[in-house]
């Protein structure tokens, strides 16, 4: 295997990228007036020490615009808002931007002022070229690029914001892989579940697939008010797994999402989905293993406490466990008692500014804390960002370089 580093080690200066967003108003039927750029394109000066801190530390720092970005700085979760400017001789709208390299989601807002901030809707403002948060007053849905349509493969599974890929896998590995020949594939198939519904699962098979083989098998679940795109659209798990296994950093797997928000988070109810549809299903459809030491669980938020829930539950049936933004060791149908889990490996964290590092009972320092209490072994890691889609895949890359099949 190659040598591995932690995220910090390998990122800690990023590559820079220009970028002109341009906008067609004959791509949409209402009259264009104006056009702003709607994305995730802030930063922050992260605070992390180390990977260990159990305390909580959100501290809510000042975020800052693309043109205030500085060497050394981290991508944060937030939008930012940028007026374009309209060409008479094109008949476009444009604006450029230079970033790090990264994965951004964006979108565009027509016909929209940016005005004073809401202070009844905070999660809704924006940030602007002059440092300040702004609202559009009213309450208007930005659209996603015309010219770039966000993924949606499955009726279940849409996704809101259009994807701006900066950079190569030399810079991040959820960048998409520039060899062909290391990508492998995504199909959504569909499947009886636990009710009798028919629904629609995510499978990432690996390049050099071989039915002869048996492969371990990596289950991944979105958070709330998502569904089995996510990871693959806005998580890049799909180029994570291309590069990690090209460049021998993890080994070859088969990857499987699913919706579990069809089941409003009942977590025995989606706990036996898996493990009565999902996993049978797989087993007579792919070259798929059926060793425990060889299959994981993770999640992010939301489905960082199913993992919990399964990892408390049916700790014979996973050797690995991942715990993304998310805990839970407490309430009902949460406990540390079943001997098995000194056996499996759990790793759990979040991003620094995370909503889920806190001290509510579903926060991760309390968990970590009853897990250390209880004498079970985990991995904590953290990393810089907040509750979002820089957190997430930073978190799977680790998750599946240094701690799946070691």
């Amino acid at each position: 295997m190659a040598e591995k580093k932690t995220q910090q080690e390998r990122f800690l200066t990023k590559k820079m990228y220009t970028h002109t967003f341009t906008f067609d108003p004959a791509d949409v039927k209402e009259e264009v007036t104006s056009v702003m750029l709607i994305g995730e394109f802030l930063f922050y000066k992260s605070n992390l020490k180390g990977n260990t801190d159990e305390q909580g530390m959100v501290e809510n720092d000042p975020k800052y615009t693309p043109d205030q970005y500085e060497e050394g700085m981290s991508q944060i979760g937030g939008r930012y808002a940028k007026p374009m400017d309209f060409d008479e001789k094109t008949g476009l709208y444009t604006t450029t931007l230079t970033l790090p390299a990264g994965m951004y989601p964006y979108g565009f807002q027509l016909n929209a002022e940016l005005q004073d901030p809401n202070p009844e809707m905070p999660w809704m403002n924006v940030l602007a070229d002059d440092g300040k948060m702004h609202s559009f007053g009213e309450f208007k849905p930005w659209i996603p690029d015309p010219k770039n349509p966000p993924f949606a493969p499955t009726k279940d599974g849409p996704q809101m914001n259009s994807e701006l890929y900066l950079g190569n896998p030399d810079d991040m590995p959820w960048l998409p892989a520039t060899n062909p020949a290391v990508k492998g594939t995504v199909s959504y198939v569909s499947y009886t579940d636990i009710k009798g519904d028919t629904r629609t699962m995510g499978v990432y098979l690996p390049a050099n697939y071989d039915r002869t083989w048996e492969y371990p098998v990596i289950f991944v679940s979105h958070g709330g008010g998502g569904n089995e795109a996510d990871w693959f659209s806005q998580g890049g798990l799909a180029n994570i797994m291309d590069n990690l296994i090209a460049s021998k950093r993890t080994e070859e797997a088969i990857v499987v999402t699913m919706n579990n928000s069809v089941y409003d988070w009942d977590f025995a109810t989606i706990d036996q989905n898996i493990l009565q549809c999902i996993i049978p299903y797989l087993q007579q459809v792919y070259a798929v293993t059926d060793d425990p030491d060889m299959m994981a669980f993770c999640g992010l938020s939301m489905g960082a406490i199913t993992t919990m829930y399964t990892y408390m539950h049916h700790p014979e049936r996973f050797g690995y466990f991942g715990a993304f933004s998310g805990g839970f060791c407490g309430g009902e149908g949460f406990t540390l008692d079943n001997p098995v889990l000194h056996d499996v490996v759990l790793l759990i964290g979040s991003a620094e500014e995370d909503i889920a590092y806190n001290e509510r009972e579903i926060g991760v320092p309390p968990t970590i804390r009853a897990l250390k209490e209880a004498g079970l072994p985990y991995i904590p890691y953290f990393v810089p960002g907040s509750h979002d889609w820089f957190c997430w895949p930073a978190m799977f890359t680790y998750f599946a370089e240094n701690v799946l099949w070691q």
